[in-house]
């Protein structure tokens, strides 16, 4: 089990069954709380009701596609990082992500050893963030 301030908790959003499995197998044997759903409106029902720490999602899914996710998150939780995993990878869905605002982009097949290494940097930081905003509390401006 890794160290964590707080069990960082990790929104998966992958409509594939085997590897949304597989991500949450590893994510808790990393010692990550985990929910996992298979669609971006699922997904928006999970961050509307319940807080978390960093949002994994799929690209392709039917409804939504995860590039939809990622512009809500980043427009209504914007300190949320978010991970974009695709099999359809590439340069342009690449910059696409990172045009909207992607913290991290991985191909599939996923390799654990880089997933687990940008989920602890991403993570660290926003709880470098989250302490350095509760230690210097924004200042209200004059009414």
């Amino acid at each position: 089990m890794r160290e964590h301030n707080h069990m960082a908790r990790i929104l998966i959003i992958e409509d594939d069954e085997e590897m949304r499995s597989l991500l949450e197998d590893f994510l808790k044997d990393e010692g990550y709380e985990t929910d996992s759903v298979n669609s971006g409106s699922e997904a928006f029902g999970k961050l509307a009701r319940e807080p978390f720490d960093l949002v994994i999602t799929d690209i392709r899914m039917p409804g939504l596609s995860g590039f939809d996710v990622l512009s809500a998150v980043k427009k209504f939780q914007l300190e949320i990082p978010v991970i974009v995993i695709t099999a359809f990878g590439g340069e342009e869905v690449y910059r696409r992500s990172m045009a909207r605002g992607a913290d991290g982009y991985l191909e599939k097949p996923i390799h654990f050893h880089k997933l687990r290494n940008l989920i602890q940097e991403l993570v660290s930081a926003k709880e470098r963030r989250e302490e350095s905003n509760s230690e210097n509390p924004p200042v209200a401006p004059f009414s």
